[in-house]
């Protein structure tokens, strides 16, 4: 009996030290997932910016898996009164244009809010009508403007995210380069402030030319920026390909380089691609088929979208006119989208109603002399006009 309650009072002590062993290796897991996880504590969504979100991620992601386009556009900021007046009603049928013609999944607008306030009120008018409004995402092209900018967007309907340059637009070439420059950056408070506001920051990254991403490498950077931004998955990524410092002399000789390095190239994994989407810029020139080119490259490499920017429209800088801007990506991305041969087009005269077997005829006639098939003689089209604005192909 003794050396039953001896033995109980010696081990007694013993398995009470265990269990509080164990409670506090569960106490201090707690701790250190709580330590973990309190970036993602600290920012948090409001019900305005998880509407952008969904807003957002619908328009960068197609059902279908096909590339989704985004066309950049610049407003201009006219010194004449009278341009000044007109502007609100050619950003307004500009607007128009871009959701019922070229029919964009998202506009990246940089310009002034005053300036971009017609393009939302147009977008904003036509929710719930066919086609529906297109997510705007604003790009913002001084970081210092942020505060005031997003004082003034809060006012403008239609407006779901804003474009960071991240680190001032500098080129990265590893994730290690991405962590040194993102050591001191205020980006964090940004992205908080972007949220606060009841929008989506949207980051854009600008690659070193020629720099390769692995899918290991893709998976860190998206880690790294998620926790630049605070600790949550931005709702989709920009990547932008730095420009290259060629000499007009070595333009022409490395024009087959330069088009190979137009897109960013990446090896996107499919866990991180269901995190965020990833949108690919491009800034080839149209004509010759690149656009196509280049939008077929970033579909094979996996990317969610395409960032078509301003440098696609011939001539933008010098004369930004918005009638012919709609025109271009009305045209532009009617062809990026048809499943049609890019390759030709030609005028058929068949009708139906007349006898058949000479109408197949005259329409096959069409074919051979649109050259179509091929010429002997080869060379450029005679017809085409180059520096009228004529493009064989996007």
């Amino acid at each position: 009996s003794s050396c039953f309650c001896t033995k109980h009072l010696v081990t007694l002590p013993t398995n009470t030290m265990v269990v509080s062993s164990h409670s506090g290796v569960a106490a201090i897991s707690l701790a250190l997932l709580l330590l973990q996880n309190v970036n993602a504590l600290s920012i948090t969504e409001s019900s305005r910016a998880q509407t952008a979100r969904s807003r957002l991620s619908e328009a960068f992601r197609s059902p279908s898996k096909k590339l989704t386009l985004h066309p950049e556009i610049v407003l201009p900021e006219p010194s004449d009164p009278t341009a000044l007046l007109l502007r609100a009603s050619e950003v307004t049928k500009l607007s128009q244009i871009l959701r019922t013609r070229a029919k964009a999944s998202a506009v990246f607008v940089e310009g002034t809010v005053d300036a971009l306030a017609p393009m939302g009120k147009e977008q904003e008018d036509a929710r719930g009508n066919f086609p529906g409004p297109v997510p705007i995402v604003y790009s913002l092209t001084d970081s210092a403007n942020l505060s005031s900018s997003l004082e003034e967007l809060q006012t403008v309907d239609g407006v779901e995210g804003v474009m960071l340059s991240f680190f001032g637009g500098k080129e990265i070439d590893s994730v290690d380069a991405y962590l040194e420059e993102a050591k001191d950056s205020a980006i964090t408070d940004m992205c908080s402030a972007i949220w606060d506001a009841g929008l989506q920051p949207i980051p854009e990254l600008v690659l070193s030319p020629g720099s390769e991403w692995s899918e290991e490498d893709v998976e860190r950077l998206v880690d790294a920026v998620k926790d630049t931004c605070g600790g949550l998955d931005p709702v989709s990524i920009v990547f932008t390909n730095g420009e290259t410092a060629d000499s007009e002399e070595d333009e022409e000789s490395n024009e087959e380089e330069e088009e190979e390095d137009s897109t960013p190239a990446l090896s996107i994994p499919a866990s991180v691609s269901k995190r965020t989407a990833f949108i690919g810029s491009i800034r080839t020139n149209a004509g010759g088929g690149r656009m196509n080119l280049a939008t077929s490259q970033l579909s094979t490499d996996k990317f969610n979208g395409a960032f078509l920017r301003a440098d696609c429209v011939p001539g933008y800088r010098l004369n930004p006119d918005l009638n012919v801007v709609g025109g271009f990506w009305s045209a532009a991305m009617g062809e990026l989208k048809s499943l049609k041969s890019k390759s030709f087009s030609f005028r058929s005269k068949v009708k139906l109603e007349k006898d058949v077997p000479m109408e197949w005829y005259n329409y096959q006639k069409d074919i051979m002399e649109s050259g179509s098939l091929g010429k002997p003689s080869g060379g450029p089209d005679p017809t085409l006009n180059s520096e009228g604005g004529d493009y064989k192909g996007f």
